[in-house]
């Protein structure tokens, strides 16, 4: 990797076949094989991420019950159904 005007390049190597496909892809899309790259490393990166600091996927931090309830009850408490 090196650093052109406060940006990352970041290269790397493919076989032919591979870079057939992604060239033919992109171009299917309207998107340079830069903008493609980009695209599925960004993709890739945000859905290997460790999203538990995330306060929009820590319930704990969203969300309060006043009352805990199992999941055994949902049903009685949904449909106001007694268990026989």
């Amino acid at each position: 990797m090196s650093m052109v005007a406060g940006r990352k390049v970041v290269q790397t190597e493919l076989d032919p076949a591979t870079y057939e496909f992604v060239l033919k892809t992109a171009k299917a899309k309207g998107v340079t094989l830069k903008e493609a790259a980009r695209d599925a490393l960004r993709r890739w990166a945000s859905s290997e991420s460790d999203l538990s600091g995330d306060p929009l996927f820590d319930l704990s931090r969203t969300f309060r019950a006043r009352k805990r309830t199992d999941s055994s009850r949902v049903d009685e408490i949904v449909y106001a159904r007694r268990r026989r």
